[in-house]
């Protein structure tokens, strides 16, 4: 006996509202500017007077302008001026906060007071005006808590990181490396250093090459959040919380050997040993083009990366003093830059801020807060080219601004746009569409679920009837892990598109986004409904008496 459909998801279409469409495409580039002092402190009741706009190597006019501080968009014809991002009657504008916890880089130090630090800043702020999505990377990229505006939903993920943390273990590996350069140059017995070089250094390129691969990994994780992060709406912001993120894996082992070469008595005797073997091979790791990518996705999407050292104001990074047996010197200041450089680049092409050699976890969450909730939204004709913004008169002020912003196609703004319905659900129905979301079911080993689709041809001009729809699906499940996004035409038969699909779905929850477009018009019907997965573990039930 074969289980039936229980029940069936009909979401009804919506009449027009208007028989007249029209579509406008505006050419304006919005930039968020958030303007700061040397000592960091935002700078307010600047007007669009007060700002110089120059992208490539040209001067731009403001068109838009208006103020934000503290989330509330301030009135008054002076700083205010229309704009598309917000609605005539809006008093706020929303910040989407991602917090990334990076433990593959977090020490146990580090990872307890910012952990105690951030619940203290989610309290204060995560409310009705800034939603945050939490998101815990060890090695797996894993969506602890979707876009939320409650704060107990963050604190509780929180806690349970705090009583469960996954901490980096890489200085036991940098202290072993560092003791095994010293004890070749520096023996406590004589052997021969021939012996010895080419082994240790293999030991210090495999380390190189482990830790270029967990930059990689942690790289293209932030990337996959960025991802997530630029289907929001507002300022968009992601915050990485770590000890660091090494531009160029093992630079400062590689320089402590071409130290410790230099000085010790045994290397001046095996120089020919020594010839291939320097701290140029650190070069061979540098993942600045690695950051770069990041940088270019962090930019189309509009997402400002801030970070800061969680490890606060640091010593001596090498061996201590009673167990070196080295006469050369540890480059603390090398290490130190090394861990800082890439996301100090990232935070400055992306109108973020890196933030270090600050203790006091509270005091740095307060400021980098009040960069991304003060600023000023500068609207210019979009252009190609560098972006440089300046305020006259004021050389002293630092101006936090993307770069580069480029711009996005209409399919980009598409898929984002079901994307994000995932979490912020909203239903339009201009063309008339009806989707029908059936009840999943087991078939030949396999959890499916029917859906069918159902669009009449629109009564338009000529040049804006297509012959066909474009229909974009996307699933989340209860673990927060999305699907790859699937796009299908379907063509006008006898006058309506009616055509049924089998989505493969996982045995558990689902919410469902489906996008469908008019290619000539522009518009879009956009529904969303849920797939209860587990029905399937229920008709094999049923399957196997």
């Amino acid at each position: 006996m074969r289980a039936t459909a229980a029940a069936v998801l009909f979401l009804a279409a919506a009449p027009l509202l208007a028989q007249v469409r029209e579509r406008v495409d505006v050419q304006v580039l919005e930039i968020d500017a958030t303007v700061i002092d040397r000592s960091g402190k935002v700078i307010e009741g600047l007007t669009r007077d007060d700002f110089e706009v120059v992208i490539g190597k040209r001067a731009t006019p403001v068109t838009n302008f208006f103020a934000v501080n503290g989330g509330q968009i301030l009135g008054g014809d002076e700083t205010v001026t229309a704009s598309k991002r917000v609605a005539p009657a809006q008093t706020s504008f929303p910040t989407s906060l991602v917090i990334f916890i990076d433990e593959t880089h977090l020490s146990q130090h580090s990872h307890t007071r910012t952990i105690e630090a951030l619940k203290r800043y989610v309290a204060a702020n995560v409310g009705a005006n800034m939603t945050a999505t939490l998101i815990r990377y060890n090695g797996d990229l894993t969506v602890r808590v979707r876009p939320t505006e409650r704060p107990g939903y963050i604190l509780g993920e929180l806690d349970a990181i705090a009583i469960d943390p996954s901490v980096d273990n890489t200085k036991r590996e940098r202290e072993a490396m560092i003791r095994g350069i010293e004890t070749i140059f520096f023996p406590q017995s004589k052997w021969k250093l021939a012996d010895s070089t080419g082994r240790v250094f293999m030991e210090l390129e495999d380390y190189a090459q482990r830790r270029t691969v967990e930059v990689d990994h942690t790289l293209d994780a932030l990337e996959q959040a960025i991802g997530l992060t630029s289907i929001f709406v507002g300022r968009k912001v992601l915050l990485y919380v770590s000890d660091g993120l090494p531009q160029q894996p093992a630079l400062e082992l590689f320089d402590y050997w071409d130290r410790c070469s230099r000085l010790s008595l045994e290397a001046q005797d095996a120089k020919a040993e020594l010839m291939h073997r320097t701290g140029a091979e650190a070069t061979r790791y540098d993942r600045t083009e690695k950051f770069r990518q990041l940088i270019v996705a962090a930019q189309r999407a509009g997402v400002s990366i801030y970070s800061f050292d969680a490890g606060g104001v640091r010593g001596y990074e090498g061996r201590s003093v009673e167990n070196a047996l080295s006469r050369a010197k540890f480059d603390t200041m090398l290490y130190q830059s090394n861990e800082r450089s890439g996301l100090q680049y990232a935070a400055a092409e992306t109108g973020g801020r890196y933030i270090a050699n600050e203790n006091n976890v509270d005091k740095l969450l307060g400021e980098i807060s009040a960069q991304f909730t003060t600023f000023y939204s500068i609207g210019v004709r979009a252009a190609s080219g560098d972006i440089r913004v300046k305020v006259r008169n004021h050389p002293e002020y630092r101006v936090l601004t993307a770069r580069r912003r480029p711009p996005r196609s209409r399919d980009e703004e598409l898929e984002q746009d079901v994307r994000r319905r995932l979490y912020t659900r909203g239903s339009e129905n201009p063309i008339e569409a009806n989707v029908n979301i059936g009840t999943p079911a087991d078939i030949a080993g396999q959890c499916v679920a029917p859906l069918r689709i159902v669009v009449p041809q629109p009564k338009l001009a000529p040049e804006l009837t297509p012959q066909a729809v474009d229909v974009r699906i996307v699933l989340l499940n209860d673990r927060n892990d999305e699907s790859a996004l699937q796009r299908v035409s379907m063509p006008f038969v006898s006058g309506q598109v009616a055509q049924s699909m089998q989505l493969r779905v996982r045995p558990v929850h689902h919410v469902l986004s489906v996008a469908i477009t008019n290619p000539l018009s522009g518009e879009s019907s956009f529904f969303q409904g849920e797939v209860d997965g587990t029905a399937c573990n229920d008709s094999v039930a049923i399957n196997s008496r």
